[in-house]
């Protein structure tokens, strides 16, 4: 069980406040990276967003990079 799966009570979704916490930046960053698409969320009204526990466990798996052969 990964770290984020044991904050927050292990509730599925999350505040943007409570993703910030989880991975200890600010809300502006959480927001930016919404923003870029980089993390998935759901816009619950005029003014509330929320976040799935998944999505963020996703946002830090790392990438798998393939590297390209015959170029130099």
């Amino acid at each position: 069980m990964s770290a984020i799966a044991t904050g927050s009570m292990g509730r599925p979704f999350l505040t943007v406040a409570e993703a910030a916490d989880e991975l200890a930046v600010t809300e502006r960053f959480i927001r930016k990276l919404i923003a870029d698409g980089d993390l998935r969320a759901v816009k619950v009204g005029a003014r509330v967003v929320r976040i799935r526990r998944a999505d963020l466990e996703d946002l830090l798996r790392p990438a798998r990079v393939v590297p390209r052969l015959g170029r130099h």
